[in-house]
């Protein structure tokens, strides 16, 4: 693994310095990043995707383990350390550029270099984490549902992130945090929370600490609901205007439904009209939008 005083002759060589705005933290503690690594358990014939590989510290232990390593990244600069550092490795593939296409979908060469199936393992960008998840989640599903033949199905996420937006994504409801990565996540998948990670792990350090987590893609719980994007739709214009009633939400807020249907289907499904999205459990939320796809 790269010390720190490595990392930072790799950058000053290139003549590179780490990137506040894209979220660049290299982690430097060797005992974390092997608990990661145990964490996302690469092996056999396994394809990896790792998003913003830095200076590769992470990427090393991924092409020991894992079949194919297939990492994004969008700086440029860090782009061409990484391609020259791992140029002779066979199962090494790197995409220059991001990772996502678009706030809703991911980058094709990305999705082509993939295949079929992936994990993903990560010291995620923070600014990237959940837009990045979401999507990998709702890839997943595509997949499983068989009915969009480039879909790629992510069996495993494991990923850093700082540690608010990790109670984030497993919150449950009725606190300040749950939200719309909760649902998508409770109903899509299991979430599994790894070690904390501190400040202190990274170069250059954050000031907020960060957890590693691991969510697995769960095809069973993921055939319970109909539509996702029907469901993505609902749960956005839910958490819109969070404080609000529900209700009140959906007669006055445009969208692609009509305000009576989802009325109706608040009533089909017993959600009182009266209560906030943050009330409203992962599963009612599955229901409504199931009962909003079947009858728009």
């Amino acid at each position: 693994m790269q010390t720190c005083s490595e990392i930072k002759a790799i950058l000053a060589g290139s003549g590179l310095s780490p990137n506040k705005r894209l979220g660049q933290c290299f982690m430097i503690d060797k005992n974390l990043l092997s608990k990661v690594v145990e964490l996302g358990d690469p092996s056999g014939d396994r394809t990896v995707l790792e998003v913003g590989p830095g200076t590769g510290t992470l990427t090393e232990e991924l092409i020991d383990r894992a079949g194919r390593v297939v990492a994004a990244e969008l700086d440029h600069g860090l782009a061409a350390v990484i391609r020259m550092r791992f140029a002779d490795c066979e199962n090494f593939t790197l995409v220059e550029g991001d990772v996502l296409a678009g706030k809703h979908s991911m980058s094709p060469e990305v999705k082509a270099e993939l295949g079929d199936s992936a994990d993903l393992i990560a010291n995620l960008p923070y600014n990237i984490a959940t837009p990045l998840i979401a999507q990998c989640l709702i890839e997943s599903w595509r997949s499983a549902i068989g009915r969009h033949g480039d879909a790629v199905c992510f069996n495993s996420m494991t990923f850093t992130v700082q540690q608010e937006v990790a109670t984030r994504m497993l919150a449950a409801p009725g606190g300040r945090l749950y939200g719309p990565i909760s649902v998508l996540i409770a109903l899509l998948g299991r979430g599994t929370v790894g070690p904390a990670i501190p400040g202190g792990a990274f170069w250059p350090p954050p000031k907020i600490a960060s957890r590693a987590l691991r969510i697995d893609f769960d095809a069973e719980l993921a055939g319970k609901v109909n539509d996702v994007a029907v469901l993505s739709e609902i749960v956005a214009l839910a958490f819109g205007q969070r404080r609000k009633q529900i209700s009140s939400i959906m007669r006055k807020t445009k969208c692609s439904f009509a305000p009576d249907l989802l009325i109706s289907a608040l009533d089909s499904v017993g959600i009182d009209p009266s209560t906030r999205a943050e009330r409203i459990a992962p599963e009612q939320f599955g229901q409504l939008a199931n009962t909003v796809q079947a009858n728009r």
